[in-house]
């Protein structure tokens, strides 16, 4: 029974490592190769033109990538083309683009290796090849579902396309309702890849509501390049790409945004440590340690974000104290001088006009549990979890030796000065550190 156990989750691992999602993105390639072998002349005589100009538009939408929050990069220029290509039906001038399924295969798997290889040789960095294979594949998925699957009475979205010609919205909406399978087939395959430690469940969730404004207008601009193709001809890529490429632009200022604030809470959270309040190193591992303890309680990855940044500026109200506390340990100091810290360091970081969510978690973070249980007074977890993982470190100042006195002391504690959910996965948490891995 523990070897079949043991072997479902092996393989339950398996299904979700980014190895995996190469591999069907591989053989989703090699499938569109045999079966656009056989139309190779066909196609390439009748839109050889087309394919190249749609060929070249997705290597250059490639290299024009943004990055995600969550670090991850995006091509959403290219991912829109290569739609609009899966969904292609007819262009003025240039012949029709009713070829198989395979050729789109063939045309997107290139575009994206090609653009993928120039992005890394040109600014040294790449993306990573799961997210690639992904892409791939959902857009495999689109031109199935378009131009092979009979879901009109024995009759392809593709054939029904001139015979909708009069009520073109019909086949917007076919073309959208794919489209959002396509988006759902990216999400859960580049969720498999980057789980980034989280429950897959929480990390597809949590990916869902940061890329999902993105998915849609990736979706709704592949459709409008199919839909222009036939009164614009291959000028419609260009036309339809351009709300993409602006949002580009939003997105690196967005990206900009978040690098001041990380650069502003990097510099003030050593203050205190170069004035020689608090003892080198203790902002960070009480940072660390409170993203590993709101991970086991499984908050989202955007709270998690602002549990670090508060974490790592908890201590900067001491800078207002006539003298420092010994050793930086606030968890000796009395429950007033804890709340006074706490306020004064919220005053600082509002004054930066950018951090006010990141002061509302300073601020509570050293209420007594007891409030929350006797008086109902809303304080936030993460305010809840900085206060036990810092003073944990106040009393371990770093050293392993001291884990077992450190815990003993919080849990007297326990009900009335900490929460016993937190001090719980903060122990299972120090418990698997301490553990040696396999």
């Amino acid at each position: 029974m523990t070897t079949t156990s043991n072997g479902f989750s092996r393989a339950g691992r398996l299904l979700t490592t980014p190895r995996a999602v190469i591999a069907l993105g591989l053989v989703v390639a090699v499938i569109g190769v045999v079966v656009a072998a056989p139309h190779y002349h066909a196609m390439a005589g009748h839109t050889g033109g087309a394919m190249l100009t749609f060929l070249i538009a997705m290597i250059i939408g490639s290299v024009l990538q943004v990055r995600q929050p969550s670090g991850e990069l995006i091509s959403p220029v290219a991912q829109a083309i290569a739609i609009g290509l899966a969904f292609g039906s007819e262009m003025s001038g240039v012949g029709s683009l009713t070829y198989r399924v395979g050729g789109v295969i063939v045309i997107t798997t290139v575009g994206f290796i090609v653009g993928t290889l120039l992005l890394a040789a040109w600014t040294r960095r790449s993306q990573s090849w799961s997210l690639v294979a992904a892409r791939l594949v959902s857009v495999a998925v689109a031109a199935a579902l378009y131009r092979a699957a009979p879901i009109f009475h024995g009759a392809t979205a593709l054939e029904r396309y001139a015979e909708w010609s009069s009520s073109r919205w019909r086949m917007t909406l076919v073309m959208f309702a794919i489209g959002v399978v396509t988006a759902a087939v990216e999400l859960v395959l580049a969720t498999a890849a980057v789980t980034g430690g989280r429950p897959f469940r929480q990390a597809l969730v949590e990916d869902g509501i940061a890329v999902g404004p993105v998915s849609l207008a990736v979706v709704s601009t592949g459709i409008a390049i199919a839909l222009g193709l036939a009164p614009l001809g291959l000028l419609s890529i260009v036309l339809m790409v351009c709300p993409l490429v602006l949002l580009r632009f939003t997105i690196l200022q967005q990206a900009s945004v978040r690098a001041t604030r990380r650069q502003t809470i990097a510099a003030l959270s050593r203050l205190t440590e170069v004035a020689g309040y608090t003892p080198p190193g203790h902002s960070h591992r009480v940072a660390m340690l409170s993203v590993r303890v709101g991970r086991s309680l499984r908050l989202p990855e955007r709270e998690l974000v602002l549990l670090e940044d508060a974490a790592l500026l908890h201590d900067i109200g001491q800078v207002y104290l006539s003298e420092p506390i010994p050793g930086g340990a606030t968890v000796e100091a009395a429950p007033m001088d804890q709340n006074s810290i706490a306020g004064e360091g919220a005053d600082i970081v509002r004054r930066t006009k950018a951090l006010d969510d990141v002061a509302a978690v300073m601020e509570a973070q050293a209420t007594q549990y007891r409030q929350v249980r006797e008086l109902g007074e809303q304080v936030p977890l993460a305010s809840r979890i900085i206060k036990v993982c810092n003073a944990y470190d106040d009393l371990t100042r770093g050293d392993a030796s001291r884990r077992s006195e450190a815990i003993e002391r919080l849990y007297l504690g326990l009900g009335y000065e900490y929460d016993p959910e937190v001090l719980d996965a903060l122990v299972g948490v120090v418990e698997g550190i301490s553990q040696p891995h396999a």
